[in-house]
């Protein structure tokens, strides 16, 4: 996608966000900040629903939220991404909405991410439900990016839903999901 049509995209995604009740009832979401073409959510941040803002640090092979605004101090990890300093972080179980980002995704709610297994590890706790729960994860991507299928691993954490800039999805709670511990 040329920058003006993920421009477009992007303003599309960020506006079926907002619309979304989850979004509009949720006090503590995470969001990831831009990367290597993914979309753009920070405009969310000043967003008119009042929110508790956190972005995902990475420390080594744990991942980590802490607490973003307008104007934080963000530094390169080593990988490249921009993050905020840790602070005192959240526990993953206190957000209410994830903004999840991914390389692919299927109509089951199957996420493809870079591989390195953060978000999965991170959420692992939401395995064995059998009701979605806090928190939602919501994968975000360019509709390009949604595949027919995908195939499983045993550590895939399925996704609440998915927006793009055609809409979002929701998806069923897998009967894997429902059965692992």
């Amino acid at each position: 996608m040329s920058a003006a049509e993920r421009a477009v995209a992007d303003r599309a995604i960020r506006a079926h966000i907002r619309k979304l009740p989850a979004f509009r009832r949720a006090r503590h979401v995470a969001l990831f900040l831009p990367f290597d073409g993914e979309p753009t959510l920070t405009p969310l941040i000043e967003s008119a629903h009042p929110k508790h803002w956190y972005a995902p640090v990475i420390m080594r092979k744990r991942m980590r939220f802490a607490r973003i605004h307008t104007g934080a101090q963000l530094a390169h990890n080593f990988f490249g991404i921009l993050e905020p300093h840790l602070g005192a972080p959240i526990d993953a179980r206190r957000l209410d909405l994830v903004l999840t980002p991914l390389v692919a995704f299927d109509g089951r709610g199957v996420r493809v991410g870079v591989g390195r297994g953060y978000y999965d590890r991170c959420f692992r706790f939401l395995r064995g439900r059998d009701a979605w729960q806090r928190p939602k994860l919501l994968g975000v991507a360019y509709e390009l990016q949604h595949l027919p299928y995908i195939e499983t691993q045993d550590w895939d954490i399925p996704l609440w839903g998915a927006v793009t800039e055609a809409g979002v999805r929701r998806f069923e709670i897998p009967s894997a999901a429902r059965t692992a511990a």
